[in-house]
């Protein structure tokens, strides 16, 4: 008996040496981050804290704290929270790990739990506005939870003409006139073969009476280019449009008539159908605020992609996902190339996590820039740009120059753009997005509150619509414009 009691207190003695070493060692602090050992950080429970601040108010930037008496959200498991876990240890049982970034204002904490999906060993758990909270494996987040919806302004364009000239609750057009951009006018034109086909892919151009190029399209899924030709310039009126299909061209002059809303210009080619390929995109906000989606719209993409290339089995399709951030993030865009190795792409889109922006705005026009311009995309694919994001780009006379050449290069060269408006969208964004897939032809799409996912979603300023699960409603919409 007295043995054991001996024994009892030994052990005893050997933890408290065992604890004050440990204590020691993670006092010790290194600039950089140690691999072998980290510092557990602990932290009280309570209620969810707001993953994003109001989208009217900038937010601070991030200051460094060690040990923040903070909110963790309910999601975490209670082994992040109270474990005690070596993360090197961790290391070698999973690459993926919980990380959390604060914004403090006065106290608050403005930024909640997101994820990691980077291994370790890259070094992307950096930063001085970075706290671990602790590791542990990916929660298992299933696809089809996340809700959405859809407005196509092209398909109803009474609806937002009604809108624009509607000044008793807003002056809509003050939306799109803030960033320079004036979608008011446009050309409908239709083009089907001599079976009555429609004609995806037909190069279309409208000239003013100078004979001087005002707007350059390729018709959808439906035959369709919707021609913003005064986007510009609201002074230009069309005189002429070509279109050119397949070595085949056929010209129209434009007549008065052709002006009004409701007129639809049809023109007919007589060309051979070319085969179908389609070059896929996606340019996603990685930037803190999105932290509260950011495991559902991996989980949500990964699924639309992977039942695409598997609808799709004849026609061949190019992957490339795309990130940004902001300026003095870790990184302002990080592209991927287009890729027939579907995987590949995949695990680019995993490894990515939610991380930095501090203000409101993010580098958006440099993300479409550098999506729509520096990828090598294929003359004739079926080109869709899914541009996921919660909040718009700075607005400078610079941005919204780049962004007027942008979405005018897209359309001439056939990409529709679709965005994904997330939480924390405001009406000014709303209106520029719905801009950038009405002028590219493509159709505005975001989520809803009916999920109870992440932060309260903006309803849009627009008619009756269905609520479908998001990744049903981009698979949906990704094998419609295929046609």
């Amino acid at each position: 008996m007295k043995r054991t009691n001996s024994n009892k207190h030994l052990l005893i003695v050997l933890f408290l040496i065992l604890s004050l070493v440990f204590t020691a060692c993670s006092s010790a602090k290194d600039d950089s981050y140690d691999k072998a050992a980290t510092t557990t950080v602990t932290t009280e429970t309570s209620s969810p804290s707001s993953a994003k601040s109001d989208a009217a108010t900038a937010k601070e930037p991030a200051t460094t704290t060690t040990a923040p008496a903070a909110s963790v959200p309910e999601s975490v498991p209670d082994a992040v929270k109270e474990s005690k876990t070596d993360m090197a240890a961790l290391a070698g049982e999973s690459s993926m790990l919980y990380e959390a970034s604060f914004s403090m204002k006065d106290g608050a904490v403005t930024d909640g739990l997101y994820d990691t999906t980077a291994p370790i060993d890259d070094g992307y758990i950096e930063g001085d506005d970075v706290i671990i909270i602790e590791p542990t494996a990916r929660p298992q987040v299933k696809a089809g939870i996340l809700t959405a919806g859809e407005w196509n302004d092209n398909r109803n364009f009474d609806f937002i003409k009604n809108l624009l000239n509607d000044g008793q609750n807003y002056n809509y057009k003050d939306f799109f006139t803030k960033w320079d951009i004036a979608p008011f006018n446009r050309l409908a034109i239709e083009i089907t073969d001599t079976n009555g086909n429609f004609v995806q892919g037909a190069n279309i151009t409208v000239y003013d009476s100078n004979g001087t190029s005002v707007w350059k399209g390729v018709s959808d899924y439906e035959g369709m280019l919707y021609a913003y030709y005064s986007l510009l310039d609201t002074a230009v009126m069309p005189a002429k449009v070509t279109a050119e299909y397949n070595g085949v061209s056929v010209d129209y002059d434009v007549a008065s008539d052709d002006l009004k809303d409701s007129s639809i210009i049809s023109l007919c080619i007589d060309a051979q159908p070319k085969a179908k390929t389609l070059d896929l995109m996606f340019t996603i906000d990685t930037t803190g605020s999105m932290g509260d989606e950011i495991f559902y719209l991996q989980e949500e993409l990964q699924d639309v992609i992977k039942r695409v290339e598997n609808d799709t089995a004849n026609i061949p399709v190019r992957l490339s996902v795309n990130f940004y951030r902001d300026q003095g993030d870790d990184y302002v865009v990080r592209p991927y190339e287009f890729s027939t190795n579907i995987n590949e792409q995949l695990a680019y889109l995993n490894k990515e996590f939610a991380s930095g922006g501090g203000d409101f705005e993010e580098a958006v026009e440099q993300a479409l820039a550098n999506s729509v311009n520096e990828h090598a995309w294929d003359d004739d694919s079926i080109k869709l740009l899914f541009l996921v994001l919660d909040a718009p780009p700075h607005n400078t006379k610079e941005n919204r120059q780049t962004l007027i050449d942008t979405i005018s290069k897209a359309s001439e060269m056939g990409i529709r753009i679709i965005p994904v408006a997330s939480s924390g969208i405001d009406k000014d964004t709303e209106f520029l997005l719905r801009a950038f897939a009405m002028t590219t032809g493509g159709t505005y799409t975001f989520l809803t509150d009916d999920s109870g996912v992440g932060e309260s979603h903006l309803e849009p300023t627009v008619g009756e619509y269905e609520v479908e699960q998001l990744n049903d409603l981009l698979v949906r919409l990704i094998e419609k414009y295929i046609g």
